[in-house]
């Protein structure tokens, strides 16, 4: 159910991100598999066999499960950009309240320090979950916000096109 500020007007650009990626499967499986060989090494231990498996299982299965929920979701209209890391509330950013805009290229890890919510400052901080290409928004305050895209060239299409000017 989407929150009381999620984006009402219809949009000019709308994007959904999912954080997953079918290889990350693999990425599971090797902690997945040495969790299995330790468990297979602690047979002759005394602790309760279900717990055992509890402990191996649980933790992949969170992981696995925060990754298939997490996705970002931008939404452009005439009067802002809407944006949220659902399950994350929806913020807000209205276009009289931004300086400048532009698609760039970028290291989410050599700039931002990964991928998520991200940033070394509360002035600096994006909002991505793959790629390498985002929207920069310089906003009238001082503080810059970068949102993740996987279609920048239709992005920048809308941005120098019909919203900034």
């Amino acid at each position: 159910m989407p929150s009381a500020n999620a984006p009402t007007l219809p949009a000019l650009f709308s994007e959904r991100q999912d954080f997953w990626r079918p290889w990350w499967w693999l990425a599971l499986a090797i902690p997945l598999a040495l969790g299995l060989a330790f468990f297979l090494g602690l047979r002759a231990l005394p602790a309760p066999t279900g717990l055992k498996w509890v402990v191996l299982l649980v933790p992949a299965l969170l992981t696995a499960g925060v990754f298939a929920l997490l996705r970002l979701e931008t939404h452009f209209d005439a009067e802002g950009i809407s944006y949220r890391l659902y399950p994350m509330g929806w913020r807000r950013l209205a276009w009289a309240d931004v300086k400048s805009a532009h698609v760039r290229k970028y290291s989410p890890l050599g700039e931002y320090g990964g991928w998520g919510i991200k940033g070394f400052s509360t002035s600096n901080y994006a909002y991505n979950v793959s790629g390498s290409y985002g929207l920069q928004l310089e906003l009238k305050n001082g503080h810059r916000v970068l949102l993740g895209t996987q279609q920048p060239e239709a992005l920048q299409q809308v941005v120098s096109g019909e919203i900034v000017k």
